[in-house]
């Protein structure tokens, strides 16, 4: 094994360390939530979590990729620096707008207008977290400084939601201590990158933070793919289906799903730089291979253990949903292609656009086709859950075929590619 693959597996492993505590500290809360809160109070908390998912991805603005890849080249703490303080600036500034946005959104929305302190909340929580320099700690191939901050910021609110969250009256609990983790993982994250890189804000014109904003903007189009898969389809459901039970059941679904998810973001996030520094487009292929047979096990495993992994999810309340997850179980399968041929093979090999463009194609037939069939009034949650896999197919397909000369090479390609 070189030492190259060294590094990379070294990072999956603490990003698997970090994703395991990320899933820890939720799926403890989770059951506990959905019983003292009660179905119509689970549903607002689970509505508020998918509509802060667009205000997220608008305040990240894809600077986790765009950052990671700077600080990955940076060869001066000044120029790291310099980086963090024009990544830090135009996030201030998209916390502005986005913050506007959500208030005049959250008001025409019935469940997020009669709960807007709930909202705001939320809002201030999220972009707290926002405002973390974590692509500092990918740039350098270094997550055990964030797999401790995540423990311990979310310890305290995990403790703290026991002992004050005991029935739906204490829900605004629920943000508050959000923030209080915010506010100390965000300093812990500085406190740590002076501590291990010397590194630090220094701010910089208005002009390099604008300039940052448009490296990150096909970044973030890109990252608007899991937004517009999970969030708008949740934001329409709440529209169109009146069912407060059957919101959560679909929100206790796409829980169960990103929590399988979350077990591709380590390699993911891990081969990205791998990629970018390197170009080992054999090695990545060989991923992909390995993966085929455990990722179709694993999503036949999910589908038929619907009724046990919502029966722990939500408790018997819930158990008549499990139905739910079973046919949302395709997305498990197409996400992790789309998602590995996307980032770390044809957006490392300078792809950008391309990348963009099928989450951007894929988005629009969510979109269209989520619409048409509510305008139709054949919207139910079959359909629905059709629509959501049948779009990641497509962009799964869509990126495999627009990486086609990587992943199926000639000979004399694949020696160039692997020289």
């Amino acid at each position: 094994m070189s030492s190259q693959h060294k590094r990379f597996y070294s990072n999956v492993v603490w990003q698997y360390g970090l994703q395991i505590v990320k899933y820890i500290f939720p799926l403890i809360t989770l059951p506990y939530l959905t019983r003292v809160l009660l179905p119509e109070g689970y549903a607002i908390y689970a509505y508020v979590v998918s509509f802060m998912t667009f205000a997220q991805t608008f305040v990240d603005f894809g600077f986790n990729l765009s950052g990671t890849k700077c600080i990955a080249k940076s060869e001066t703490v000044e120029e790291e620096n310099r980086a963090i303080g024009a990544v830090t600036e135009a996030r201030l500034l998209l916390g502005v707008v986005t913050g506007a946005v959500v208030v005049v959104v959250a008001w025409f929305i019935p469940i997020t207008h009669s709960n807007m302190l709930y909202t705001m909340f939320a809002f201030v929580a999220v972009f707290g977290k926002a405002l973390a320099p974590d692509f500092l700690f990918q740039g350098h191939e270094n997550m055990g400084p964030l797999t401790t901050r995540y423990f311990v910021s979310k310890g305290v609110s995990t403790a703290l939601t026991f002992i004050v969250v005991h029935s739906i009256d204490d829900i605004l609990w629920i943000p508050i201590l959000d923030i209080l983790s915010s506010v100390i993982a965000l300093a812990w994250s500085f406190i740590s990158a002076k501590r291990m890189f010397g590194t630090t804000i220094t701010f910089v014109p208005l002009c390099e933070a604008l300039s940052e904003l448009k490296v990150s903007a096909l970044y973030c189009f890109s990252n608007m793919a899991s937004v517009v898969f999970s969030g708008f389809t949740t934001l329409l459901i709440g529209i169109v289906i009146t069912n407060k039970a059957m919101i959560s059941y679909w929100s206790l679904a796409v829980t169960a799903i990103n929590a399988i998810q979350s077990l591709y973001s380590p390699i993911v996030n891990s081969l990205y730089p791998h990629m970018v520094k390197g170009g080992d487009y054999g090695f990545a292929r060989k991923l992909l291979l390995v993966s085929i047979p455990v990722l179709l096990i694993g999503t036949i495993a999910f589908a038929a253990l619907s009724d046990v992994v919502m029966l722990v999810l939500g408790g018997k309340d819930y158990l008549s949903g499990s139905w739910v997850i079973a046919w949302a179980s395709p997305v498990l399968l197409f996400s992790f292609y789309a998602t590995m041929v996307g980032w770390p093979i044809l957006g490392a090999s300078g792809k950008v656009a391309e990348v963009t463009y099928t989450t951007v194609g894929s988005a629009v037939f969510c979109i269209v086709s989520l619409l048409t069939v509510s305008a139709m009034g054949v919207a139910s949650m079959q359909t629905i859950c059709f629509i959501r896999c049948l779009t990641e197919a497509i962009m799964c397909v869509s990126r495999i075929w627009l990486a086609r000369e990587y992943l199926f090479p000639s000979r004399s390609v694949t020696a160039d590619c692997e020289r």
